[in-house]
């Protein structure tokens, strides 16, 4: 039999629709929160969801010849258990009926058009990931992991220069035990705050969160190479980041590249490759700190190593070119997919050139010159000039 997933407010079963409360009432086995539980109508065999989520598609395995109802929170499909379970087991086998999403409800409170407020969830994923949504006058709901989330993002906040930060804990909210928490991140005092609730983070006052499209060289830890910002700038624009996206780093060394195309590619993905064990251990450090940790290390030999990879909607090559690398490159994109490469030798150039010749592209040298103090005075100084190629890969014509 198909299972049900329903979503509940924090008001329970008694705040549902009759026609999903029926369901519910007809149903074999439910698995829902303990919260959920005296409410509940007592002909089914209830249980609560798994300590480990993962368990839960054996359980459906194990019951799938009865009628099973999960309740689970909100919308089960924003954040919820909802979209792992359908992508195990397919929309066809699985039934969602959802209910008003705690963002929803949190924004409501808050006052906030819900169409200008950044969702997203910090439970069991690490808090650096709300850097990338940080800029001046962003509104923040978190899905949170307990009650000391929002002293952690508290510190984060102020550290990332968002002291100014105010943040408010809407708990059980919809519920009897409703309760609202509010104060400053430089100054967050509250200590007693329940597991179950959203936090929200206004920063109408953080000036100092604008980053840019591309980051300053001085945000990434680097032994030299590094694509300095306005090459970097230049390179990610042409790399064109795009939600969901997936980009190929090779010959990553900082990772500066792979970060800033992820802080512009909502659920996107990166690969940093790289042979060095030195330079991957940088780009970590580097994605931790600038709020991309979901940044994907590999250590290879160019161009091996590049197989296992997901095909990438774009590939950048900052290190180890060579012919049979960029073949492999061409290769691997799909129609449409992008090829950004950069040198600053001579050899590296003359087989950029001759990639160009051969199958078009733009070829651009980039050139930049900072203003810096000469005695008393001040001159322009020029960064070494970078060799670019762009290529993109023709669509087949069907």
């Amino acid at each position: 039999m198909k299972p049900v997933l329903i979503g509940a407010t924090e008001a329970g079963f008694p705040a549902l629709p009759a026609s999903v409360q029926a369901r519910i009432a007809a149903a074999d086995h439910v698995i829902a929160a303990r919260r959920f539980h005296a409410e509940l109508p007592s002909g089914p065999q209830i249980e609560e969801w798994p300590t480990q989520f993962g368990d839960i598609f054996s359980r459906i395995e194990t019951l799938q010849d009865r009628r099973l109802v999960m309740l689970a929170t909100g919308d089960p499909l924003w954040y919820g258990a909802g979209a792992s379970i359908l992508a195990r087991l397919g929309p066809d086998k699985c039934e969602v009926i959802p209910a008003v999403s705690g963002f929803q409800m949190a924004a409501m409170r808050m006052g906030w058009p819900l169409a200008s407020v950044e969702t997203l969830t910090i439970h069991g994923r690490p808090l650096a990931g709300i850097l990338p949504r940080l800029y001046p006058r962003a509104r923040l709901l978190l899905l949170t992991s307990d009650g000391k989330a929002p002293e952690q993002v508290a510190e984060l906040l102020t550290q990332a220069g968002c002291g100014a930060a105010r943040i408010s804990v809407l708990s059980h909210i919809g519920g009897n035990e409703e309760m609202r928490l509010d104060g400053l991140a430089a100054t967050w005092a509250h200590s007693d705050v329940p597991d179950f609730h959203i936090l929200a983070v206004d920063c109408a006052e953080c000036h100092a969160a604008a980053k840019g499209f591309v980051l300053p060289d001085a945000a990434f830890e680097n032994s030299g190479k590094l694509t300095k910002r306005d090459m970097r700038a230049d390179a990610v624009a042409k790399l064109a980041p795009f939600p969901g996206a997936v980009l190929w780093d090779i010959g990553c060394g900082s990772g500066a590249i792979a970060i800033d195309f992820l802080r512009n590619a909502p659920r996107g993905s990166a690969h940093a490759i790289d042979r060095d064990p030195v330079q991957l251990a940088m780009a970590t450090r580097n994605a931790v700190a600038c709020g991309v940790p979901q940044l994907q290390l590999h250590q290879a030999d160019l161009p091996d190593g590049l197989a296992k990879l997901p095909q990438p909607d774009a590939i950048f090559i900052g290190g180890g070119l060579s012919d049979a690398l960029v073949a492999d490159c061409k290769a691997a994109l799909p129609g449409g997919g992008v090829l950004v490469a950069h040198c600053v030798t001579i050899e590296s150039e003359a087989i950029l050139t001759a990639q160009w010749q051969a199958t078009g592209g733009e070829l651009t040298r980039l050139a930049v010159h900072h203003a810096d103090p000469i005695g008393g005075f001040h001159g322009w100084r020029p960064l070494m000039p970078v060799t670019q190629w762009h290529w993109v890969k023709q669509q087949e014509r069907p």
